[in-house]
């Protein structure tokens, strides 16, 4: 994520979480997992415990990173209005917006992957807010269906819940393949140019009658 258009406080924001992120997991690797505290990070990083926690409330989610950062209601309402008539295409610039916290390091990611294996607790930990924002964006959703029933894509007579349940699990696991295939080599493309080649191939699937 590029940096050079945020002023200098977000800036230093972005580099202390960066600098905690990198310390805890090059600290575990070396070290192992129970041998790596708080306080043993915040020694290497230069940093009070007090600071740590202004941006990670666990050694666990140090480690294993935060996925994704769960947008305010009023930017997940304000997204969802600017594609209305297309809940799935709302639900999906809803993730976009919530994964620009994700730490795109090719060097974290792999030493991240090797400590899922390892821990696979880590990685429980890691989803827990996706799946914070698959709930809050299938109620908002919901309520967005039920207010305005000509956005509905389904049957009107399609539960509402059913239908934003369906979508946000759609658009989830669509964004979950766009940074998987990112991950695995198309690094060179950012990633919303691969959300349109994710949903062809999501169809042509479920098109499939083999």
């Amino acid at each position: 994520m590029g940096t050079e258009n945020l002023g200098l406080r977000e800036r230093k924001r972005i580099a202390t979480r960066a600098l905690i992120e990198r310390t805890a997991v090059q600290l575990v690797l070396d070290l192992g997992y129970d041998a790596v505290t708080v306080e043993r990070i915040c020694e290497v990083c230069e940093l009070s415990t007090r600071t740590f926690f202004n941006y990670f409330p666990t050694k666990d989610a140090a480690i294993g990173g935060i996925a994704i950062e769960v947008p305010p209601t009023a930017a997940i309402s304000e997204l969802l209005s600017a594609h209305r008539g297309d809940p799935l295409r709302g639900a999906l610039a809803v993730f976009a917006e919530a994964m620009k916290i994700m730490d795109e390091r090719p060097d974290l990611l792999v030493h991240r992957k090797q400590l899922f294996e390892r821990h696979p607790t880590l990685l429980q930990q890691h989803l827990a807010t996706f799946h914070e924002l698959e709930d809050t964006l299938t109620r908002m959703l919901t309520h967005e269906l039920l207010e305005r029933p000509d956005t509905h894509r389904l049957p009107t007579d399609t539960d509402a819940v059913d239908e934003a349940t369906a979508t946000v699990i759609i658009a989830g696991a669509a964004m979950r393949y766009v940074f998987r295939a990112w991950q695995n080599g198309e690094r060179d493309r950012p990633r919303s140019e691969l959300v349109d080649p994710t949903l062809t191939l999501m169809s042509q699937i479920l098109r499939s009658d083999r």
